[in-house]
């Protein structure tokens, strides 16, 4: 049996030794593969994605960078040396080569140039009017917009290092005088974030580990063990991102630093077992005493932590989904890892006994008194917290705002708020009116209700301004004079005219099919707008002008996209997946709980406890109106499964004690007792390991960190507080 439980360590230890160095490797792609886009989140046969993706495929417009600096006006020389200089270094933009960047850059400076040209030949005032709200501010600052290719899109980091190398040694600007703005701009400042987040944060997560295991172990072979394991589970989360061909992003960042804590959590339990065996038994036989009395606990505890992940399976989100099936399968393999090593080396190297008395050993046990003596106060108090707080779940929201996902004082943040304020609004949403080919409506009925339409959505609030192909054609004729009969007639043949330049302007598009034209308004993005609201009047305006006209609705479709719409979706999504997936973990565990204990009231009863800290903390989160977003709606069934690890280690012991005749308060204090002093250390360790995530300026990694901690730290508070003082009771047989 020695043998065999040694030969079992040495073989474990041995595969993770060969595994290590592809592990390793595969954890370095996928940080290298970090790429975030709220857009990619929701499902592909999403109607919300399918029509903006239709929507960048025939406007050929991926993703824009807004790019200003202070004192950009439109009479500002600089813009036009910001375009050719910018063309030069991607070689000439998408019409020359096809690795482009860049598909085309505008500037107010040309545009209004063009404005004031022939066939238009506005006014400086008037031209500058119609490009108000799009490329130029309330204060006539002005900016550039270079529209990336679909290359660009994937290679953002390469088109926003190219713009501020032109922005810096062409036009002499310093880092602090130039202003970058869009989609691509923040996406790569959160991927940035989140890499900051794992490498940096990781080494000072795994030290405050490290320390932790270092004053409640006390052994350098139990140390090295523990986070041993540890540590190879956390890599092998982040090398089956890469190996199951999937890029890095915000969902992932906290998968590792979960693995991690909880492999500790596991191993400090059984090595509590261990000298619980010591003292009571001796050395000898105490790492198969251990192995006998602890495996079931913990693969117990593997089971439900890995049930509550699984729930996450009910996610519409792909990353969700993916994060749920890695960390599931790293919790278990970890486990199992843990079982096969910790025993066998403890005994080829077993540990001397060790006083576990003092001041923790006294604390338990003034814990243990208070509770049994006031246990129907402290039942009763416990659950009328939980009743109370969790009322205010019917007030939860969500946000996925890609400007929540960085803190307030990030640099980012800063340029976008700049641009806003002084620029143009940020959040753009698209119009697409699309008439059939075989349409009756004649050129001009189209170019009319386009005008109505294009109306109707700059004036909708808080739009400001809209931006469409009749910005860069003539003014529409309102009367039915001879002389407007003859202006029809002549912009019908200047649209003839400019209908390719329109084209290349990303305005129209016609194929065989049907002709589109585009309406984009420009929507504020921290002024917290309500998108769903929004979203529904504006389509409520534009259907408005279909009904008053004269047209066949059989022509015309007219449909609202853009990133709001699809973020817009992503929300509902997520408080979706919130209540499947937390209904989901319940059930799950419960059922294995029950099955486990062999005991339907039991189980009932050790699912109060670890349903106690979600009904609470979120609970609060909708009382105080803060937002949920993805990484606090995956704590929900994430700290379900951890809250469960140490119900279930109290509970199995609590059972041993009342089957040898205990009486169930004894047996509870007991209890208290015994277990207290795991229970206290895996939650320090898990929570303060991870709160050490706290200090990232990647805010779902950042509201992660903390919400785990509180949640692991009410979850102490139930299983030591409220979950004795439900055992109790005469009415729950143990």
């Amino acid at each position: 049996m020695r043998l065999t439980l040694f030969r079992r360590s040495l073989i474990a230890l041995g595969l993770m030794l060969v595994l290590a160095p592809l592990v390793v490797v595969g954890a370095g792609r996928s940080l290298e593969a970090m790429f975030n886009s709220p857009v990619m989140w929701i499902p592909p046969d999403s109607e919300d994605r399918r029509q903006f993706f239709q929507f960048v495929n025939d406007f050929r417009t991926h993703d824009v960078i807004l790019v200003s600096w202070q004192g950009c006006t439109v009479d500002d020389p600089r813009l036009d040396q910001f375009v050719a200089a910018l063309s030069h270094a991607d070689g000439g933009h998408a019409n020359v080569h096809p690795e482009a960047l860049f598909d085309r850059v505008l500037s107010s400076r040309s545009s209004v140039a063009a404005l004031q040209s022939p066939p238009l030949e506005l006014s400086r005032e008037r031209a500058i009017e119609r490009l108000r709200g799009s490329l130029i501010g309330p204060r006539d600052v002005s900016c550039a917009i270079a529209v990336l290719t679909a290359n660009g899109a994937v290679r953002r980091d390469s088109a926003i290092n190219m713009i501020r190398s032109v922005l810096q040694n062409d036009l002499e600007l310093s880092a602090d005088e130039y202003h970058l703005g869009g989609t691509p701009v923040i996406g790569q400042a959160i991927d940035d974030a989140s890499v900051d987040s794992m490498l940096w944060l990781s080494l000072p997560s795994t030290a405050v580990i490290v320390l932790l295991c270092c004053l409640f172990l006390r052994s350098w072979r139990m140390i090295l063990l523990v986070l041993g394991v540890g540590f190879f589970g956390e890599q092998l989360a982040l090398s089956l991102v890469h190996f199951t061909g999937r890029n890095m992003n915000a969902v992932f960042v906290v998968m590792s630093p979960l693995v991690f804590v909880l492999s500790a959590s596991t191993g400090i339990h059984l090595c509590n077992y261990y000298r619980d065996e010591v003292n009571a038994h001796g050395v000898a036989g105490a790492a198969e005493r251990m192995l006998n009395i602890g495996w079931k606990p913990c693969l117990l505890s593997a089971m439900t932590t890995a049930a509550g992940l699984l729930s996450l399976l009910v996610s519409e989100i792909s990353a969700v989904r993916q994060f749920a099936l890695i960390s599931a399968g790293c919790v278990l393999l970890t486990t199992l890892l843990m079982l096969l090593t910790l025993p066998g080396v403890l005994q080829r190297w077993p540990q001397a006994r060790r006083d576990r008395s003092g001041w923790t050993g006294t604390l338990l046990a003034a814990l243990a008194s208070v509770v049994v003596r006031r246990r129907s106060l402290v039942a009763v108090a416990g659950l009328s917290i939980m009743t109370l707080a969790a009322l205010g779940l019917t007030r939860l929201r969500t946000t996925v705002e890609v400007f929540d996902l960085l803190t307030a004082d990030h640099p980012v943040i800063q340029d976008h708020r700049w641009l806003e304020s002084e620029v143009v609004p940020l959040i753009p949403v698209e119009t697409v009116v699309r008439f059939d080919a075989a349409s009756s409506l004649t050129l001009f009925d189209r170019l009319r209700l386009i005008r109505e339409i294009h109306a109707s959505a700059a004036s909708q609030p808080p739009a400001r301004g809209a931006t469409s192909a009749l910005t860069f054609l003539p003014s529409l004729p309102t009367s039915n004079s001879l002389r407007a009969s003859l202006r029809r007639s002549v912009i019908t043949k200047r649209f003839q005219r400019d209908r390719v330049r329109l084209a290349e302007l990303g305005y129209l598009r016609e194929t065989a099919d049907a002709q589109l034209w585009r309406i984009t308004t420009r929507v504020p993005a921290f002024e917290h707008v309500d998108a769903s609201a929004y979203l529904s009047d504006l389509a409520a305006a534009h259907q408005a002008v279909i009904d008053r006209g004269s047209v066949d609705r059989q022509d015309v479709v007219v449909t609202v996209t853009g990133v709001m719409p699809v973020i817009e979706s992503a929300q509902q999504m997520l408080l979706r997946d919130l209540i499947g997936s937390f209904f989901t973990a319940m059930l799950v565990i419960g059922v294995v709980i029950i099955v486990a204990l062999g005991s339907l009231r039991l189980g009932l009863v050790a699912m109060i406890p670890n349903v106690f800290p979600i009904c609470v903390l979120f609970g609060l989160m909708g009382w105080l109106d803060q937002p949920l977003d993805i990484g606090v709606m995956m704590t929900a069934s994430v700290a379900l499964g951890i809250a469960v690890d140490d119900t279930v280690h109290f509970l199995l012991y609590c059972r041993r004690a009342t089957s040898r005749g205990t009486p169930p308060a004894d047996a509870v204090a007991k209890t208290i007792k015994h277990c207290g002093s795991a229970i206290t250390q895996t939650t320090i360790v898990c929570g303060l390991g991870l709160l050490v995530f706290a200090l990232s300026d990647f805010e779902p990694t950042r509201r992660f960190a903390w919400m785990m901690f509180l949640l692991l730290t009410a979850a102490l508070v139930a299983d030591l507080m409220l979950l004795p003082a439900l055992l109790c009771s005469r009415h729950v047989k143990t």
